[in-house]
């Protein structure tokens, strides 16, 4: 009888990994997930699989200025039509984000009843198509009218407007360490841009008031773009994001078909379909693509504010790039304000969630009523309602 009393309060063999087993299934899965995080990892609060996703986007925005160069002429122009470039590109992203929502409509019946949509939520995918269109658009006009080393600088000034728009719009609030992140971002950006205006030969900032008023505009449509655009990803969380992408690039690619067709009926005789469209014209079209794709599984997981951050952050892997293979210099300026926009990043994504949590274990319970306080507090409601 005690050897039986003895197994009973110690079970051993399968019965005992049965039991372990359904401990473990009860456990959080962010517990089970933390075991297997490497621990400079879990430090951050970033899982593997999503620091490859910021990888991958830190990567495609790196390599988007160096991709453009390539496809340049010697004289540093395009002997394509620019246009084609964006309606090439929008119509690759449909076919993979279209092709990949077959795939799982015929293999996974299981999400199907995820992925439905209505009408309405298909016209609500046109308004961040159209932000970015205007987007891309409003920059040939609006260099027009400045130098690039204004255009640059201005618009870095995306990244506070994106915050405002994070804190009104989502209503997701900032705690100060992450506002003086964003500041310190912003302070970087633009030190970075004004260190290159001191080099002989530089055009300066050079603007005038159309200039600024569309520089208003682009950063508008930066910022708003992205914040509208997260909204309706995450809006549906359950729905595949492919399926959400298909949907927004199919007014990508009517948007940028008719102004590619506009390009070419223009008034003087338009420019050419495609003009000179060769392998690295094409190469560029795909690469586009790919950074389209990965961008909209960082506004999912991450957001627009995440996104800013990569974009910044990208500008000194690209002076990077630049340095080392289009035999660019870098000062010792310039290498400093590096290590300003590395601060910023290490400020909002490890010191400001870290604040948070401080804040949150360290702030005061609520005060606790005594039974005096509390009989007092009745005895005087009661005498209310009786006057009454």
């Amino acid at each position: 009888h005690k050897q039986d009393l003895h197994r009973l309060r110690c079970p051993v063999g399968p019965s005992s990994t049965i039991i372990s087993r359904r401990s473990q299934d009860k456990l959080p899965a962010a517990s089970l997930e933390s075991k297997a995080k490497p621990a400079a990892i879990m430090m951050a609060g970033v899982s593997t699989e999503d620091l490859g996703y910021l990888s991958l986007a830190l990567f495609f925005n790196t390599f988007t200025a160096p991709a453009v160069k390539l496809t340049q002429t010697a004289d540093g122009q395009y002997a394509y039509n620019k246009y084609c470039i964006y309606f090439i590109a929008e119509i690759m992203k449909l076919t993979v984000a279209g092709g990949y929502s077959a795939w799982l409509w015929q293999t996974k019946p299981e999400t199907r009843k995820t992925m439905k949509f209505t009408t309405r939520e298909a016209l609500q995918y046109a308004l961040p198509g159209f932000v970015f269109f205007t987007q891309n658009n409003l920059s040939f006009i609006a260099l027009q009218h400045m130098s690039s080393a204004a255009f640059q600088l201005l618009l870095n000034m995306r990244i506070v407007f994106t915050a405002i728009l994070t804190v009104i719009v989502i209503r997701k609030p900032l705690n100060k360490v992450k506002w003086f992140a964003i500041i310190l971002m912003t302070n970087g950006a633009i030190q970075y841009q004004l260190s290159g205006c001191s080099v002989e030969g530089s055009s300066g900032l050079k603007t005038d008031s159309q200039g600024l008023f569309v520089m208003a505009l682009i950063v508008t449509c930066a910022a708003g773009g992205n914040i509208v655009n997260q909204m309706l990803l995450q809006k549906s969380p359950d729905q595949p994001l492919m399926m959400q992408n298909a949907i927004l690039y199919s007014w990508g690619v009517a948007m940028n078909g008719f102004n590619w067709f506009y390009s070419t009926t223009a008034a003087g005789g338009g420019a050419p379909a495609l003009g000179e469209f060769g392998g690295a014209a094409l190469f560029l079209c795909a690469f586009n693509a790919v950074y389209g794709l990965s961008i909209s599984v960082i506004l999912k997981r991450f957001g627009s504010l995440t996104r800013t951050f990569i974009q910044t952050a990208a500008i000194v892997f690209n002076a990077i790039l630049d340095t080392m293979f289009f035999g660019e210099t870098l000062s010792v300026l310039e290498a400093t304000t590096f290590l300003t926009i590395f601060a910023s990043i290490f400020l909002f994504t490890i010191l400001g969630e870290e604040w948070e949590k401080t804040k949150k274990t360290t702030s005061p319970p609520p005060e606790k009523v005594s039974d005096a306080e509390a009989a007092n507090a009745t005895l005087l409601t009661n005498r209310g309602e009786a006057r009454n």
